[in-house]
């Protein structure tokens, strides 16, 4: 209540006039909020439909890409509730803001005008926080011994930590245009620095598309293949669940910034794209309670991006990230603990399974062939046939040593054998990923940047940060060659030939009909990847060609690299360097020791303006690499922050004494990604010890019976109590023959039992660990102990004052 007076005076006296004004908050009825999200769900479940149909129609030709990534059920599931919570407050504020003349401008708050108990009204109703439910790890004869699918109590302390469908982690804060949720460069005249941001596409052809390619004298093109293969195993941004605006705007159709379209503007003079003003972008979905979303908690939290995928090293490419999914890739035909097997060319090991219903239809063209596409653990491995390819390997890789531990141990049923065979899986890939692969990325110093592995630490959350995602291992696509070598066991090109790479994608039907796995594979190993030089960066397939016939207008890797960053609110690359101690920077001139190029850094400050303007992707791919590495020293940095998190937070790393035995650990650390594919090739019977490495000098092409082995005898037990004990043992006897390697003369006697010199190894190192473990309590103890007399000093002190 206010009151107010009003005195007016002349030369004839003096005249007043008093008023009480009562002001009231602009508020929201409880009718107007159950409006709000009606109108809200009306709106996202029409988008989503719309989209849904679209995708299945029988126009497929424009939909593989979309459809490959579009979420699954699950998905849908968790994304949903954040759009109709968020779309809810869009709709109050402008029902307010129609209603009753109140401010919403960007000061606007939402607690000004919905109760606490409105909020979780719409909480309840949206189903926002549904899946942040506290997981059940109680049970810990499973979770003591083997990962759960979705990643869920592998941190007991933090159960979520590295879970699917969960946040990514922030390193740096993000820098969203409104402080919360608008991406960078939402406000097409807001400026940074000075500058207006740079069209992503704009970029793309000026500074970063080459059809210029140099081949590497070092490394093949396995160091991509593997690449593309873990990044698929640790994230996939869950795009958002419409491919149209919450007000029914098609994202394809418009170039306006209308949620979840974040379109990319085409430049004037495009090379390529002369029809149109812009190339469409789809947001990723976000966390509810993230962005607008956090009123739910109090305070605004910026808008945080969901990974699809568990952040642990886990073999989910394979096995899938939930429980659903995992199910559905098994063979539950039998109890053997089997994945489940596709078709088998003649003269070929089986492939991956088919996959059933319309909906994976990722064909980009039909007509092409009647070959339907395969179902592997991540929902990406039909993209391109080479990852396709390496899908099918590590398929067969499971089911062989499958096969292998139910021979020599027929009494173990079909859960045990599924869950050691992926135990022993998840252990090569990170064996392989760290010893083998890491170095020729990193260089030379690699095992000297990470560190030696000192041990599980339950307080370091292994949780992929967003920057690791959305910008540093995206480095590999400056490996990526234009095409594809398919080679025959004379190392010679297939009759088909090499295969351009924007035929290679969305065209499973290659791998049924031209050559199988074994042709991609050769390439992949015998042929150099491309070399990142200032001015080639990636090749004009990927930039001008990418899935040219699946789409209306053929995509941009490079540009959609920078505009996902932006989605995502990455600070720019001077903030990054800051974060990882490099140099100072105020001009361009002064980005002269990591990149050398005078023309290049001439090409930045025409685009960007400012150094402080760049986006993060951009300075790390142009940054120069470091001796023996393919990054430069940016992307290095922000790559050993994630790994050491990999390796060091997660409890099933394979070399935590606890996950396996002594002599398994030596035994997975025999394998390497050549003995894998002459194992599971379907004749591939000559390979180089490192496949990473070219073919030369001290690293030869060589039979595969001189590629070391891992000897899976170490997992046999003992039978106790089998019926008909003594054919158990003759059959263990024949069928291990199968799988000794000739050079490794173990007994099959000893094969259960360690030696005595292994049992006082592992005992000395078991007293060992007991003894610094108990160090550490004796230091807390201490710790402890000086606390206490600390607070009773101070308790004295509090006591003298009071008197």
């Amino acid at each position: 209540m206010y009151q107010y007076e009003c005195s007016a005076v002349n030369q004839y006296g003096r005249v007043t006039a008093q008023a009480l004004v009562r002001v009231r908050q602009p508020e929201a009825t409880d009718v107007l909020v159950i409006r709000a999200f009606k109108d809200a769900t009306k709106e996202i479940d029409r988008a989503i439909n719309n989209t849904l149909t679209d995708l299945l129609s029988g126009n497929r030709r424009t939909n593989p890409f979309r459809l490959a990534r579009f979420p699954d059920a699950i998905g849908r599931t968790v994304a949903r509730p954040a759009e109709i919570f968020e779309r809810t407050l869009v709709n109050i504020r402008r029902m307010v803001n129609s209603g009753l003349s109140a401010n919403t401008s960007a000061e606007f708050r939402y607690e000004e005008i919905l109760t606490a108990e409105q909020v979780r009204e719409i909480e309840r109703l949206s189903g926002c926080t549904g899946h942040r439910h506290r997981k059940n790890c109680t049970n810990m004869c499973y979770h003591n011994k083997y990962r759960s699918i979705d990643g869920s109590c592998n941190n007991l302390r933090h159960p979520t930590w590295g879970s699917s469908y969960t946040g990514f982690r922030r390193v740096l804060q993000p820098i969203y245009e409104n402080g919360f949720s608008s991406p960078v460069g939402w406000e097409k005249d807001r400026r940074y620095y000075g500058f207006s941001k740079p069209s992503a596409r704009l970029i793309s052809t000026t500074l970063i598309t080459t059809r210029n390619v140099t081949s590497d004298s070092g490394i093949t093109h396995m160091v991509m293949q593997w690449g593309q293969f873990l990044d698929h195993d640790l994230d996939h941004a869950l795009p958002a669940v419409s491919s149209e605006s919450w007000d029914g705007i098609d994202c394809k159709k418009s170039c306006d910034n209308a949620a979840p379209c974040f379109p990319m503007d085409v430049p004037p003079g495009d090379p390529r794209v002369n029809n149109r003003r812009c190339i469409d972008f789809i947001r990723t979905s976000a966390v509810c309670g993230s962005g607008a979303t956090s009123v739910l908690w109090g305070s605004f939290t910026p808008r945080e991006q969901l990974n699809q995928l568990t952040s642990y090293m886990d073999a989910s490419q394979v096995y899938g990230y939930d429980d659903a999914l995992a199910r559905d890739l098994r063979d539950l035909t039998t109890d053997h603990g089997l994945l489940r097997e596709g078709p088998a060319i003649p003269g070929h090991k089986p492939l991956l399974p088919y996959a059933s219903g319309q909906f994976v239809d990722c064909r980009r063209n039909p007509l092409e062939s009647s070959i339907n596409c395969f179902v592997a653990g991540d929902i990406r491995a039909n993209e391109q046939v080479g990852l396709l390819a390496m899908h099918t390997i590590w398929l067969r890789e499971h089911n062989r040593i499958a096969r292998s531990l139910r021979d020599m141990n027929p009494q173990w049923n079909g859960e045990k054998l599924y869950q050691e065979a992926r135990k022993i899986v998840g252990a090569e890939m990170q064996h392989i990923t760290y010893q083998h692969w890491i170095p020729h990325v990193f260089g030379s110093t690699a095992e000297e940047l990470l560190g030696s592995y000192r041990g599980y630490d339950p307080n370091l959350d292994a949780t992929i940060s967003n920057v690791f995602a959305t910008a540093a291992l995206r480095f590999g696509h400056t490996l990526i060659q234009p095409q594809l070598q398919r080679l025959n066991e004379s190392f010679q090109s297939i009759p088909q030939g090499p295969l351009k790479l924007r035929d290679a994608f969305f065209s499973p039907w290659r791998l049924v009909e031209e050559g199988g796995v074994d042709p991609l594979m050769r390439g992949m190993f015998a042929t150099a990847a491309k070399l990142k030089l200032p001015e080639e960066n990636l090749n004009s397939e990927l930039t001008e060609q990418l899935f040219y016939t699946a789409h209306a207008v053929a995509l941009d890797l490079a540009a959609m690299n920078i505009q996902r960053g932006r989605d995502h609110a990455l600070p720019g690359y001077l903030e990054w360097r800051r974060f990882c101690n490099m140099s100072h920077v105020e001009t361009f001139e002064d980005l002269a020791n990591e990149i050398r190029s005078a023309r290049v850094r001439q090409k930045l400050r025409e685009l960007y303006g400012h150094p402080g303007n760049i986006d993060v992707w951009v300075g790390g791919v142009l940054e120069d690499q470091l001796p023996n590495a393919k990054v430069g020293p940016l992307f290095q940095c922000i790559l050993l922050e994630q790994f050491r998190r990999t390796r060091d937070g997660d409890r099933f790393w394979y070399e935590n004494p606890t996950v396996f035995k002594l002599e398994q650990l030596a035994q997975i650390k025999q394998t390497s990604l050549a003995r894998i594919l002459c194992d599971n090739g379907d004749n591939i019977n000559r390979i180089q010890s490192n496949v990473f490495l070219l073919p030369e000098n001290d690293n030869k092409f060589v039979s595969c019976d001189e590629i070391p082995y891992m000897d899976l005898r170490v997992w046999s037990e003992c039978c106790d109590g089998c019926e008909d004990h003594s054919n158990t043992i003759s059959r263990f006897r024949r069928s291990a023959i199968k799988y000794l390697p000739p050079q490794n003369n173990i007994s099959l006697k000893d094969i259960s039992t360690r030696t005595q010199s292994e049992k006082i190894e592992y005992l000395e190192r078991t007293i060992e660990e007991t003894e610094q473990e108990s160090r550490k309590v004796m230091d807390l103890i201490e710790s402890l102990s000086h606390k206490i007399e600390e607070l009773k000093s101070l308790l004295k002190d509090v006591k003298k004052s009071n008197k």
